[in-house]
């Protein structure tokens, strides 16, 4: 059975509350929107002002659903959208705007949001649209498995892809192509100290996402950097023990 059967195949029959994050730089419209998306059952709502906000949260929180403006301060629309796609695949995007098509060119589809709604849209639309994204799923999810096997297998595999993996230290994201780990995220750091810190963490949950759209910035061979992990994580476990 390949890496991606095996994961469908132990897909959770329910899943958590989901997360909403709504990204909107209009104070008086960010206030209808969390005042009128009350009604969503089993999701928790995080608000945004501007682009970067909202990047900072997707570091921190694992997000079901993206809803964005496009015209924001400090990153637009058209950016988060561009980021959030490259970095963080699993999460479906629907956008809110006051331009129309002559002026967006469904540019926001092209860069990777799924729905586009005119502003204002009516609540009752937007939260229908927020429930049919939530339904999107990752190739899968794998819970109790080790990281370092999932890692191996998809280097047989040769495959690339982006696991989302969470435990009790947070949320951290691993995007491997053709089987090798190239970039590695966890809150405010990237690359091998994200992956390091990763790869310690003992059964964590894991989602899998059959895409890779960022840049590498790592180049050890896996088999060298799980090794790496390892002996890190012994020798961090020794000088805890004696402490």
């Amino acid at each position: 059975m390949s890496i991606s059967s095996h994961i469908r195949s132990l897909l959770p029959t329910e899943g958590p509350t989901k997360t909403l994050l709504v990204v909107e730089d209009d104070r008086a419209t960010l206030s209808l929107y969390r005042a009128g998306l009350k009604g969503l059952q089993g999701f928790k709502i995080l608000m945004a002002q501007d682009g970067g906000q909202a990047m900072e949260i997707l570091r921190e929180e694992p997000v079901h659903v993206l809803v964005t403006d496009l015209n924001m301060p400090v990153m637009d629309g058209f950016n988060l959208i561009a980021k959030a796609s490259r970095f963080f695949p699993q999460i479906p995007i629907i956008v809110m705007t006051g331009l129309d098509e002559s002026q967006h060119l469904n540019t926001p589809l092209q860069l990777g949001a799924i729905r586009i709604l005119t502003k204002p849209p009516r609540l009752t639309i937007l939260m229908d649209a927020i429930r049919t994204a939530s339904h999107f799923e990752p190739t899968g999810m794998i819970r109790g498995i080790g990281l370092n096997s999932i890692l191996q297998l998809l280097n047989w595999e040769k495959k690339s892809c982006t696991l989302t993996v969470k435990s009790d230290a947070g949320m951290g994201l691993l995007y491997l192509r053709n089987g090798e780990l190239i970039h590695a995220g966890f809150q405010a750091e990237e690359g091998l100290p994200a992956a390091y810190q990763i790869l310690s963490w003992s059964r964590p949950d894991i989602e899998f996402v059959e895409t890779c759209r960022v840049e590498q910035t790592m180049d050890l061979p896996l088999t060298e950097l799980l090794m790496n992990a390892a002996m890190l994580t012994d020798q961090r476990d020794r000088e805890f023990g004696e402490a």
